[in-house]
């Protein structure tokens, strides 16, 4: 059945009249004449006559009509469905991200973003990477940025980003004069790091238990500014992405530690729910983070 000529017959029933029909449709009265003529043709049935100047429908038209009036109906409130999806999702990208990233690289990506899609309201939020894996899965952020792990099936890793942790102290800090030194040399020596769920916890515990290195968690925080005041106080080491602490090290506030088994590699990944499509934001952010950040090879 040809779609578009039982739209034309729905509309020429609804005025029983091809002039009308045709101003409604946008074309011609002949355009309109065919088309009815090929619809009835199709069906192989008489759905109107002419009776005394006027158009009427048969039995079989009528009934017809009566049931493209229901199909046209729902196909209105697909589209209104459809319209109020596409407002919902266009207006508002929720982010997640873990706290380094928000601090570096999210001002000048989502600066970037709205300045392409001023109308799209960006919602910010942070996190350590398992807390914001859940606020995913419970559909609270439509994207998030975390540590690389072993994700659930239901989500989709694109990669974001490759960092390096670089182990830094107070400059008169003892390791401080001994660099570069060996990863062993941490053993029992205190370290601050960072609170359960965080992926930059797991990075580093993972790498130092490589080298069987257990050191002396003497401090877990969230916070930065707190690790870095607690360093300053010449309290212990701790391991602290590069680009997070450029000022510092610059101002000669932190002295990095070399290690001679090198820093330890960090990756971030955006991550989606595998199963839903991403909206039309979505995309556009993914496509401005891979602009803006050097990709590694998949």
């Amino acid at each position: 059945m040809n779609l578009r000529h039982l739209e034309t017959y729905f509309h020429f029933c609804r005025f029983l009249s091809v002039s009308k029909t045709a101003e409604f449709l946008h074309i011609t009265q002949p355009a309109v004449s065919q088309q009815l003529r090929g619809f009835e043709d199709e069906c192989g049935v008489k759905l109107f006559y002419r009776y005394g100047g006027a158009y009427r429908l048969t039995e079989t038209g009528e009934e017809l009509f009566l049931l493209a009036k229901s199909a046209f109906a729902r196909v209105e409130q697909i589209e209104a469905a459809l319209e109020k999806a596409r407002k919902a999702t266009t207006q508002i990208l929720r982010i997640g991200t873990t706290k380094a990233y928000a601090r570096t690289d999210m001002p000048d990506l989502i600066a970037q973003f709205q300045n392409e899609f001023p109308r799209v309201q960006v919602k910010l939020s942070e996190g350590n990477s398992a807390e914001l894996l859940v606020r995913l899965r419970n559909r609270k952020e439509d994207l998030v940025v975390v540590a690389r792990t072993e994700y659930d099936a239901e989500f989709k890793a694109i990669p974001f980003a490759r960092a390096e942790f670089v182990l830094v102290t107070r400059p008169d800090h003892p390791l401080a004069e001994r660099a570069p030194i060996s990863v062993v040399s941490l053993s029992g020596e205190p370290l601050i790091i960072r609170e359960q769920g965080s992926g930059s916890r797991n990075a580093i515990l993972k790498k130092l238990r490589e080298f069987g290195v257990t050191p002396s968690v003497v401090v877990e925080s969230e916070s930065l500014p707190f690790i870095l005041a607690y360093i300053a106080r010449r309290m212990g080491v701790s391991f602290i992405l590069s680009h997070e602490i450029e000022g510092e090290l610059a101002a000669g506030k932190l002295k990095q530690i070399d290690l001679k088994e090198g820093n330890i590699d960090f990756y971030a990944d955006i991550v989606v729910r595998r199963s839903e499509p991403m909206s039309v934001p979505m995309r556009h952010f993914l496509e401005i983070a891979k602009k803006g950040r050097g990709q590694e090879d998949q």
